[in-house]
């Protein structure tokens, strides 16, 4: 029993220290002393003021001398807003890692701006009208019917910019009063800028200049390289285009560009398209002889195991020097074609003949001939046939051969 009661007294402690042992303190609070003043240090009483910090916010009035008092948790990054019937800012005020201070929020009187942009009189739709301050955008918007309407903005100096393909850019200074709405009208200009091209085969070394590629900016026209392979035309400033280039052995290439108000150049390499050329070795072969085929790219370099097909189907690959040997069972016309995994090459076709196992026998037809006297002779063909007309001949010089022997052997004897 005595163990359990030790156990028992040694939690019970340990419950009374967790229960005085003080929970982490929540961050303190501070208070910010927020003045509100016109940029001529004059107080603006009843402006309603909000700060916010990550998901929270609390608001708060100033009294007759400008001032309200916030509190916020201290060392947060603050935002204040301010709303006023006579005043306002373009923008919050930033207070980082905020703490027991004093904070002057200036404000403006409040005013709007309406701009048109022209061109020639005209209005100029979908141009893109920025109004800012300090490098600060505060309004940023396309033109409809030629205008847009600033709304609600403070007094004072801005940068008004405008833009519109194929227009020269305009930037001028524009003071808005805040005693009256304004309206700024903006004259645009059209203008362009030359594009050069310079195009080559990236294959050769140096890169090689191609010309009679066709150059085509979408929506402006098209050019042919020259010997060079350099060409130039004139396209609108400022603008987004897509320029392509193509030739029927040459790969389609596009590229974007982005046009300013100077002259631009762009550099483009085209590679071959792929392709497979297939040279035979003789078109036509004894069935039974194999048939050769040489294999070449797109640049004449040999195509290494690459698939033959023979009638469609697979048979082998081509060796290390491009070539492959193809057995020719059967006569008849034979399809060739080789793919490389990327492109399948034109067909080519082989025509295997038998060979022919007998040779025709020679023959000559006999031929009459007329002697002297006006005898007939019959000459034999080659068979060795007795020649008729001979012989009498022959069997004269056959008696007096027969007769030389016989004398040289009495000799001998």
């Amino acid at each position: 029993m005595e163990r359990p009661r030790r156990l028992f007294a040694i939690g019970f402690v340990l419950v009374l220290l967790l229960a005085v042992v003080p929970a982490p303190a929540a961050a303190a609070d501070v208070t910010l002393t927020v003045t509100v003043e016109t940029e001529a240090g004059d107080s603006v009483a009843g402006a309603e003021l909000t700060a916010t910090w990550d998901d929270n916010s609390t608001t708060a009035t100033t009294f007759s001398n400008g001032k309200a008092f916030i509190d916020v948790p201290d060392g947060e990054t603050v935002e204040l807003t301010v709303e006023h019937d006579e005043y306002m800012r373009n923008s919050p005020l930033v207070i980082e890692e905020a703490s027991g201070m004093d904070v002057t929020m200036t404000v403006h009187p409040i005013s709007d701006a309406t701009i048109s942009v022209q061109d020639d009189g005209e209005t100029v739709d979908d141009a893109l009208v920025t109004l800012s301050q300090d490098g600060t955008s505060v309004v940023s918007e396309r033109t409809t019917d030629g205008t847009i309407a600033t709304g609600e903005i403070e007094a004072g100096t801005y940068t008004l910019a405008v833009e519109k393909a194929g227009y020269y850019s305009v930037e001028t200074s524009f003071e808005v009063p805040g005693d009256e709405s304004v309206d700024r009208a903006v004259e645009l200009d059209r203008g362009s800028v030359t594009l050069q091209v310079n195009v080559t085969d990236p294959y050769f070394d140096p890169p090689r200049a191609l010309e009679g590629i066709t150059v085509t900016v979408d929506g402006e026209g098209s050019v042919n390289t020259q010997s060079n392979g350099q060409q130039q035309l004139s396209v609108p400033v400022n603008t987004d285009l897509t320029v392509r280039f193509e030739a029927p052995a040459y790969e389609t290439v596009e590229q974007s560009i982005e046009t300013g108000e100077e002259s631009i150049s762009l550099a483009v390499e085209l590679d071959r398209a792929n392709d497979l050329n297939v040279t035979v070795h003789t078109t036509q072969v004894v069935v039974g002889q194999p048939a050769f085929i040489a294999v070449t790219d797109e640049y004449d370099d040999p195509v290494v195991n690459a698939t033959v097909l023979h009638n469609g189907d697979a048979v082998t690959e081509t060796d290390g020097d491009g070539w492959a040997r193809l057995p020719i069972e059967t006569a008849g016309t034979h399809e060739i074609q080789v793919d490389d995994g990327t492109v399948t090459s034109n067909v080519t076709e082989i025509t295997a003949v038998t060979a022919e196992t007998t040779a025709p026998t020679e023959t000559t037809t006999p031929t009459e001939t007329e002697t002297e006297a006006g005898e007939t002779e019959t000459t034999s063909d080659t068979t060795g046939a007795p020649i008729p007309g001979f012989g009498p001949l022959v069997a004269l010089f056959g008696i007096a051969l027969g007769i030389g022997v016989a004398v040289v052997g009495r000799r001998s004897l």
